[in-house]
């Protein structure tokens, strides 16, 4: 059977989709992955605002009809993926289209009545869309299957129950990276990223993951184990010589110490093995476990896990407190954690943002002053903040009327606000936006560097722009190849 696999994207590389193989995204490769070990015919297409979907899909449906398109969504994507849905459902008029996803599972209701949707999934999707796949292609009308509501010819929704979190991480396949080859544009100081878990600890009002721990029972916070994941290493590097960094995507891997010194010895042990040792990276958050552990660093480093990105996200531990609901820690806390990282050598990225509600002016002058003081040394990850529909966060941006007309029209995630607030306008949290990378690093980093950095947040902040150059960069090299 012919699968289509939809994978949108707002931010791009100009070059091609995605800048590097560490820019796989995990969710629709697993659905496309375990589509394909079932025996599908399973295509990838990856879609961005320059996209011309009625030129691009009607010509791919000539050799490729679908019976059967998989998308995925969070919520600053959903402007995109409805106009891909739409274009879909003109050019594809009999296929089965399936809308899955962050957005998707915390807004069922609002997403299923989509007039290009035929059912959404609500949690995870691996199992269901094999079961979905397996009724279409026995010609039977999709019914009963658990996590997907399914949208009836007569408009009523046939609304399943939810499965577990799947407890088991390790049954899953290694994702199929072949699939994405023609979207990737660098290939050179390669990274490629390997899942390490899924869940989350925490929970922060401004993230999805307290929603997502609430949609159905069963353990949340689960790790695939150090022996599986060595394996998937191990395949990437039979696979691809060239492979020099492996970033380990969990949420924080100091959600449960024992496992993480576990996996930091294997990895040790598995770099012994190799002529030319791998480096790591991955995502930490601080907390009482961690703020002070000098053993833990001491892992890092032996397994050569040598960066990490951490979130302050705010300077201001009012804002830490009372909005976003942030694992309990002081500025020197962090600010002290950074110091022994830099004693061991090990490079970290802050990650912040910016334009939260309550936030003023004067809380982010802290947030400058702390992430300064944190001297990151592999610089700042800045983003502006997005009230993602079903976070406790955007209901009090709801009860606060602080979003604008904007929402659902934003061009870029992260890049552009769609709250109003009369102590901290859009206007001004742009400029913050811009110039934060060069407040933060004045006097630290190589004005070359720092001038850079800013020139692409400002492209950043300004995606019409930007995508008129990359048209321009396209159109102009188009006219070179005919020369």
């Amino acid at each position: 059977m012919n699968i289509l696999c939809v994978y949108s994207l707002t931010t791009y590389s100009l070059k091609k989709e995605l800048y590097s193989p560490g820019d796989i995204p995990f969710g629709i490769s697993y659905i496309a992955t375990v589509l394909k070990k079932a025996g599908h015919n399973v295509k990838l297409v990856v879609v961005t605002p320059t996209t011309k979907l009625g030129q691009k899909l009607p010509e791919l449906f000539k050799e490729f009809y679908p019976d059967l398109v998989c998308l995925t969504s969070v919520s600053s994507q959903m402007p995109l993926i409805r106009k891909t849905g739409a274009a879909i459902r003109r050019a594809a008029p009999s296929a089965f289209i399936l809308l899955g996803g962050v957005h998707p599972t915390l807004n069922p209701k609002e997403t299923v009545t989509l007039d290009f949707v035929d059912a959404v999934c609500v949690g995870e999707g691996e199992e269901a869309v094999i079961e979905l796949s397996e009724q279409i292609e026995a010609g039977k009308e999709p019914s009963g299957i658990k996590n997907l509501w399914i949208k009836r010819p007569d408009g009523e929704i046939e609304k399943n129950p939810q499965r577990p979190f799947r407890k088991d991480l390790d049954s899953l396949p290694f994702i199929d990276r072949e699939m994405w080859e023609p979207y990737i544009s660098n290939k050179k100081d390669v990274l490629y990223t390997v899942l390490a878990g899924r869940g989350c600890p925490n929970r922060c009002t401004y993230c999805s993951n307290h929603a997502l721990a609430r949609v159905t029972k069963g353990k949340y916070v689960r790790f695939r184990s150090p022996d599986n994941i060595i394996e998937e290493i191990r395949q990437l590097v039979a696979t691809d010589p060239d492979v020099e960094t492996v970033f380990f995507e969990i949420e924080t891997l100091g959600a449960s110490l024992d496992y993480t010194y576990e996996l930091l010895s294997k990895v040790a042990e598995f770099n012994r093995t190799l002529k030319k040792p791998l480096r790591y990276g991955t995502n930490l958050a601080l907390n009482a476990q961690i703020k002070h552990n000098k053993r833990l660093l001491k892992a890092f480093k032996e397994a050569n896990l040598d960066f990490f990105r951490i979130g302050l996200e705010s300077g201001s531990e009012r804002i830490r407190r009372e909005v976003l609901n942030r694992p309990r820690y002081y500025n020197s806390d962090l600010i002290e954690f950074c110091r022994m990282a830099r004693e061991f050598d090990i490079k970290y990225t802050i990650n912040i943002l910016i334009g939260l509600p309550g936030e003023t002016p004067e809380d982010f002058q802290e947030t400058i002053r702390v992430t300064r003081a944190c001297r990151p040394t592999y610089g700042v990850s800045v983003n502006i903040f997005y009230p993602y529909p079903g976070t406790r966060l955007h209901q009090v941006c709801l009860e606060q009327n602080l979003i604008t007309d904007k929402a659902g029209k934003i061009l870029s995630e992260r890049t552009g606000t769609i709250l109003y607030m009369p102590y901290f306008p859009p206007w001004q949290i742009k400029k913050e936006f811009i110039l934060f990378y060069y407040k933060v690093h004045k006097g630290y980093m190589p004005w070359t560097d720092i001038t850079a950095r800013t020139i692409r947040y400002a492209a950043d902040a300004f995606p019409g722009v930007k995508r008129t150059i990359s048209r321009a960069v396209h159109f102009a090299g188009s006219l070179v190849g005919r020369g």
